[in-house]
């Protein structure tokens, strides 16, 4: 069989693709991908060059050129929820002018199966693809009945199939390694110095923002919740990418990357033996402890990712459940100053229960733990999350998938008080955690319209830091 995935462009690389790649192309089939652009501002640009990069298709008439070129079998996509509609349109465009069976899987699909109703959907995929979307295309191609593929919602003789889920994987290392040719045809991925993995699948913790309740809800006595590869797996993986592929920075993608601490030292013992190049990984606050700052420390640990989310202990421990102390962070961020790691504080603001002040106060807890970045994000009230429930029960947003943004970097959908501010703010963290002299004049600031220099600044700050700071070996 020969599948297509369709995707927008992309700067991390999309492992969720390249795992499933991996395990079709194991079993035989031939998988290409496409890179297309959604957002019309960076179309404009597109054409205006003289040479537009080959890699991102930028017009409709030329995407359909290429899929014909393909002639695949089965048309896939992995749907986050805010691209929902985007990837909607586009499948109906192109199955008007192209016969193929199309699939979506991703994390919309898997909470929302109800866009199995949409016109121009086949098939949608929930969960853990990589077993079921092998099994799928083997019985396409064989020409036999869709019905009863677990993971699988179909269309077939005019009526809908739906199936339960198949038990979660368990053993990681039986997964094939994601398919990174696919992906680093494109120079662009190929000359990026940092390159992604995944250890862990699964969160033991219930943040109210997060789908992760949502998640294990569906795979309720399906398999344990979380499942980590071998340490002999892992660093297999990662030195197959070093001997093929430009490689100095190791990104470690999990959610909490210190989850294990005999775990974690194993591997981070042979990892400095073995690899020895710098890394970046996700911490937990309340999981912190100076041995294991250490412990990354001496294994080449380059920066780390630290998610703060809000200064206010109401909202941060009751609203988010994110049960840590501000003790803790502030442990948490002046151990990786006493050793030198550089890290990423990541914050909410225009939450639910939250205000202006709070989202200063948050502010403010930045500025004191002083991280290379401090960024925040406009929060996101995602329909099937506990805290995105109590929104819509509150009526502080319309309860429309159609309403979420692409982005939460940009506005939010909340009915807030003080939102405009609120939203300028957000644009302005950043510098003003680096600058900290510049809080009186951004508190008189924030009061302007919205305008194109607070994200100008927000986009130029975080390039630089990203460039020069987070990831750029010492």
């Amino acid at each position: 069989m020969k599948i297509l995935f369709i995707t927008t462009n992309f700067i991390i690389e999309p492992l969720g693709i390249m795992y499933l790649s991996g395990s079709l192309k194991k079993q035989g089939h031939k998988v290409s991908i496409l890179k297309i652009l959604h957002k019309e501002y960076e179309k404009k640009a597109l054409t205006k060059m003289k040479k537009p990069p080959e890699e991102v298709i930028y017009t409709e008439k030329y995407l359909i050129k290429k899929i014909k070129e393909i002639k695949p079998d089965i048309i896939a996509y992995s749907v986050t929820t805010g691209m929902h509609q985007f990837y909607l349109n586009l499948n109906r465009d192109i199955k008007r002018q192209i016969f193929c069976y199309s699939v979506f899987g991703g994390p919309h699909p898997t909470f929302f199966p109800r866009m199995i109703h949409e016109d121009g959907v086949d098939a949608i995929c929930i969960g853990e693809g990589e077993e079921a979307f092998v099994e799928f295309a083997g019985v396409l191609q064989k020409g036999g009945s869709l019905k009863k593929i677990k993971n699988f919602w179909v269309k077939e003789d005019g009526r809908i199939f739906r199936n339960e889920v198949r038990p979660l994987i368990q053993n990681l290392d039986k997964i094939p390694f994601p398919d990174r040719e696919i992906i680093y045809q494109f120079s662009t991925s190929l000359k990026n110095p940092i390159k992604n993995f995944f250890c862990i699948r699964g969160c033991p913790y219930n943040c109210t923002y997060c789908f992760n309740h949502a998640y294990y809800e569906i795979y309720r006595k399906k398999g344990q919740r979380i499942r980590i590869r071998s340490v002999e797996n892992v660093l297999k993986e990662i030195k197959e990418v070093k001997k093929r592929y430009p490689l100095e920075v190791v990104y470690f993608q999990d959610d909490t990357f210190i989850l294990s601490r005999s775990w974690l030292e194993n591997l981070l013992k042979r990892y400095k033996k073995e690899i020895d190049l710098p890394y970046h990984c996700h911490i937990r606050a309340n999981l912190v402890t100076e041995d294991i700052i250490e412990l990354l420390k001496d294994t080449g640990c380059l920066s780390v990712t630290l998610a703060l989310e809000t200064a206010d202990d109401y909202l941060r421990n009751k609203m988010l459940k994110r049960n840590m102390s501000l003790d803790q962070i502030h442990q948490a961020c002046r151990l990786l100053r006493k050793y030198r790691i550089r890290f990423r504080a990541e914050n909410m603001v225009g939450l639910p229960g939250g205000n202006l002040k709070t989202a200063l106060e948050t502010l403010r807890m930045n500025i004191k733990c002083k991280p290379d970045i401090g960024w925040a994000s406009l929060y996101q009230p995602y329909m099937g999350t506990e805290l995105g429930e109590f929104c819509f029960q509150k009526k502080m947003a319309p309860r429309d998938l159609d309403n979420i943004m692409p982005s939460f970097f940009e506005t939010s959908i909340l009915n807030l008080k003080h939102k405009k501010q609120i939203e300028n703010l957000q644009k302005l963290f950043s510098i003003t955690v680096e600058l900290p002299f510049l809080l009186p004049l951004v508190r008189l600031l924030i009061h302007l319209p919205p305008n194109r220099v607070f994200n100008w600044i927000y986009k130029t700050w975080k390039r630089y830091c990203y460039n020069h700071r987070l990831y750029k070996p010492k």
